[in-house]
């Protein structure tokens, strides 16, 4: 009695205060005059009733039946509004880019990158630019990631080993790929980050960390909907005891790795911009010269960022792009047919053969409009009041980019639900994988578009180019095209809810002959 009374009197205490907090947010004077279209919504939640588990599915069946590419929600006490048309994206990610150049204070970012001192959710100023700057001079520039060809090669040749060993019966062999790129994504990341490789002992209980760590950085929780009153909604959700859970468990692997890794180089910094990035990480922090000043919690969210982004990005692309060729043989086999051609009987892939794989790249640039990895670009928040397609945003409002909403649009594409990598075929010419006119945006836009994503074509392009050269690849006996599960798992990156299970078999006069290492 004595407990159903307190909880009356808490919940009766929070209605009046979300009320109130409801009531102050949507009846403020000055209100612009033009608002984008929104649907009907509910007292105090507004419109999030209309979100689910997918929300880049609803919210983009809603413009579609709205006739809204531009869609105005209130979730909670959260002004928003979600893009769905490529002209609009441009409009926000270019002539609007420095209005809405800062992003909101998620709570996911607060207790998982160390009160949003990472790159991806720092909020626009002069530590979001130094560090900005940092990432892409000491480790994702055109000049670094070529090279970083070397360990790109060498990790590909190991997953290429193991796949030889699984077929050395020369008979076909059924494998776990997501098991695989898991392993490929996140050694190559810890080579370029930290020198050293990935530790496999801790994968598993690492993987289920970075994956949970990916759904709350999403930015779609319940307490993000009501910033003013998030520590009591929070905590009647649950959503702090899972923040807590994997903010200790993210500690737990700075602690195991990342400081064994600091208290190592921080004696044997070379200072002669050599060093990997942790290193030119603790080297800016010592100098004299920072503009701001770097933290060891700064340090930890940064590399952090590169994990919990960069390798979650790249294994689902290779994932969705081999679940799109397995399911389409035609596809798969034309495929086969230009590496091999291109490569010849030289018996490896270089690099410098990327550029001549013009079908490889329409496949990826098709795969990334059909499943976008980020089917909602990390969200935007105005600092400042602007307009979008004739309507007016104000300051302080979120802002969504639905790219799976973009790529399936039947006003953008002819048969959009159809994988069809010729649509980007344009008479042997070169296939840009970052989409000129907006449609297709796999790594945002503007001032605060993916830095890494040079990197991530690199080791993308490369991996699956020497899979297609060295092995034949089909679904596993009895399964059909149709019979692939497509259902996703959504996060700030959306993978394959199942793991991609192949046949994987040698390739007659193409096989992987051994070698732990690439030489140049």
């Amino acid at each position: 009695m004595e407990f159903s009374l307190v909880f009356s009197t808490s919940a009766l205490f929070f209605l009046i205060s979300a009320l109130y907090v409801f009531w102050k947010t949507s009846s403020s004077s000055g209100q612009p005059q033009r608002l984008p279209p929104a649907p009907p919504g509910w007292p105090i939640i507004g419109h999030i009733h209309l979100l689910s588990d997918m929300p880049h599915h609803v919210l983009a069946d809603l413009a579609m039946t709205m006739r809204a590419p531009l869609l105005r929600l209130q979730l909670g006490t959260v002004r928003a509004v979600v893009i769905s048309k490529p002209d609009l994206a441009r409009a926000a990610l270019t002539a609007n880019d420095a209005a809405l150049a800062s992003r909101p204070h998620l709570l996911g970012g607060q207790f998982l990158a160390f009160d949003c001192s990472d790159v991806t959710f720092s909020k626009a100023g002069p530590y979001h630019r130094m560090t900005r700057r940092l990432l892409v001079s000491e480790l994702l520039s055109s000049r670094r990631v070529a090279a970083y060809h070397r360990i790109r090669a060498n990790e590909v040749r190991h997953l290429l080993g193991h796949l030889a060993r699984s077929t050395a019966a020369s008979a076909p062999a059924v494998v776990d790929l997501s098991v695989c790129f898991v392993n490929l994504a996140n050694d190559v990341l810890f080579r370029v980050a930290f020198g050293r490789g990935f530790p496999h002992a801790k994968a598993a209980k690492l993987g289920a960390v970075f994956a949970e760590a990916n759904e709350l950085f999403a930015g779609f929780t319940f307490g993000d909907y009501f910033p003013e009153l998030e520590p009591v909604v929070s905590t009647v959700t649950g959503l702090r005891r899972r923040l807590r859970t994997c903010l200790a468990d993210l500690c737990e692997f700075c602690d195991d790795i990342i400081d064994e890794l600091i208290s190592g180089k921080r004696e044997h910094i070379t200072g002669d911009g050599d060093d990997d990035f942790l290193g030119a990480l603790l080297r800016l922090q010592k100098s004299p010269d920072i503009e701001v000043p770097l933290t060891d919690d700064n340090i930890k969210a940064l590399v952090l960022d590169v994990f919990v982004a960069g390798a979650d990005t790249s294994l689902a692309a290779l994932e969705w792009v081999m679940t799109e060729l397995l399911r389409h043989p035609r596809i798969l086999s034309k495929a086969h047919d230009e590496v091999r051609r291109v490569i010849g009987c030289r018996g490896r892939v270089d690099e410098p053969d990327l550029r001549d794989l013009h079908y490889l790249r329409a496949i990826i640039k098709e795969t990334f409009r059909l499943h976008p990895v980020i089917p909602f670009l990390v969200p935007r928040e105005s600092v400042a009041p602007c307009t979008l397609g004739g309507y007016d945003i104000p300051t302080k409002t979120r802002v969504f980019i639905n790219t799976y909403a973009m790529g399936r649009d039947p006003e953008v594409w002819e048969k959009p639900l159809e994988f069809q990598p010729e649509r980007f075929e344009s008479d042997g010419g070169e296939i840009d994988l970052i989409d000129p006119d907006f449609r297709v945006l796999p790594f945002g836009g503007g001032r605060r578009g993916c830095p890494g994503y040079v990197f991530a074509l690199a080791t993308l392009q490369f991996s699956l180019a020497s899979l297609l050269y060295h092995f034949d690849w089909a679904l596993p006996p009895g399964m059909r095209a149709e019979d692939v599960n497509l259902d996703e798992i959504f996060g700030l990156s959306t993978r394959k809810k199942e793991p991609l299970l192949v046949v994987v078999s040698k390739s007659e006069g193409h096989e992987f002959i051994g070698g732990e290492n690439y030489e140049t």
